[in-house]
Parts: C-alpha cells; structure tokens; sequence
C-alpha cells in the first residue's frame, strides 16, 4: 500500500509540473506556419554542396558515387525507350520477363513486347514499376504519394524496384520538398501517405552482418526520363 501511494505521490509530481511548465499564450496556427517558414529559409546557410548545380546530374552522380545504398540509376530519353530499360535490369539479375507496373496510362500505353506487366509483387523475387512524385538531389531520394493510382505497398513489397523520375522534378535540397509539401497542405491535398525513399534498409542487428532490404526492396534501380 505504501508504495501505490508513492506512486501516486510521484505521478501527482509530474503532471504537476507538466502543468506549470505549460506556456500561457497558445501560438495560433498562422503564426506557427509562419515560424516554421521562417525556419526552413534558415536552412539556406546549413545546406550541403551538391555535386553539381544542376539537380539531376548532382542526384546521378550521388548515386554513382556509392552514397545510396543499394541503389543504381541511369538517365533515358523518352519514356519510349523504358521496356528496353527494364528489360536489361532484368537480363542484369537473371530475372524473368514479368514485372508489376503502377497503374498509369503513361506505363500502360508502351510496347512492353514479352514483358508481362501484371506480376504479384507478394510473391518472392517480384519486381515493381513506380513514377516518383519528385527526386531529391541531397539525398538521392524520390518522392511517391499514395493515391488511387499509386498503391503504395509497390513500393516496398518487390524482392526488386524500379522508380522512374521525371528529371524536371528533380530537386536540389530536402526543404526544397519541405515547402511543396507545405503548399500541398495548405490546400487540403495532403495524400495519406508522403513517403521518401533513400535507397534500401539495412541492418547490422544479426552478428554485425549488413544485411540490405530488411524491409522493402534489396534492390533499387533509379530511371531519370529527360521529357516526360
């Protein structure tokens, strides 16, 4: 009994506290918005040099360096040439000449020839085909929104996955994101899910091993499409 009163004692301390710590003007949601704008254009001084000053080749060659894990990337014309594309990624691992694309009329319209484009990516060695809402130069990341047309377990489900960037999406800095994310905010369009992808998981929990695609694909193969 005597120590379920000093428990009580001690939560009755805390929350005590808590209340006293509390501010007494609450900051509207304006001037929150406003405070965190003003934070993000803080940023300009702490952001990295980039490989380059143009966004797509400083994301190319982040990637060609080794700097994303798992990942690997090229950069095609036309959204045309894609099947080629993709059927030398798959020649590259041996795989067969079945893939699951995102529902898009732009991905649907192409002349896959013998690639089936309809696989169950819950099966194991699957391979996904997704078009990222933006890149991210700093990280060598792309952006992808759920939607009706974006379901977003393509992106983590595949044993393989192929992400097709629009190079005239790709941009600079993290915040540079930060900002569209706002704006898409401000007009009540948020989608259920933002996510962003930095190359594969990874984990050294076992004996120290690295093991790569804990969770989602081991591998990711990067397509920059210049006019799209």
């Amino acid at each position: 009994m005597q120590k379920y009163k000093s428990s009580e004692l001690s939560r009755a301390r805390i929350f005590k506290a808590i209340h006293e710590a509390a501010p007494e003007n609450q900051a509207s949601k304006s001037d929150i918005a406003t405070e965190a704008l003003a934070l993000l254009s803080l940023s300009e001084g702490a952001r990295p040099e980039l490989l380059s000053s143009d966004a797509a080749e400083a994301m190319i060659m982040r990637i060609q360096a080794g700097l994303v894990i798992g990942t690997t990337i090229e950069k095609i014309k036309t959204l045309d040439s894609l099947p080629t594309t993709v059927q030398s990624f798959l020649d590259k691992y041996a795989l067969p000449p079945c893939i699951k694309i995102q529902d898009l009329s732009d991905f649907q319209s192409l002349d896959w020839g013998v690639i089936s484009t309809n696989s169950d990516v819950r099966e194991d060695n699957s391979v996904g085909l997704c078009l990222a809402e933006y890149g991210v130069a700093e990280t060598g990341s792309f952006v992808v929104h759920s939607s009706p047309e974006m379901p977003i377990l393509i992106n983590f489900l595949p044993l393989y996955l192929l992400a097709v960037v629009p190079k005239s999406k790709i941009l600079h800095y993290m915040d540079d994101y930060a900002l569209i994310a706002n704006d898409i905010a401000k007009h009540a369009k948020t989608p259920r899910n933002m996510c962003l992808i930095s190359g594969v998981s990874g984990t050294t929990d076992i004996e120290g091993v690295l093991v790569q695609g804990a969770h989602g694909p081991k591998i990711l193969h990067i397509i920059v499409v210049e006019d799209i």
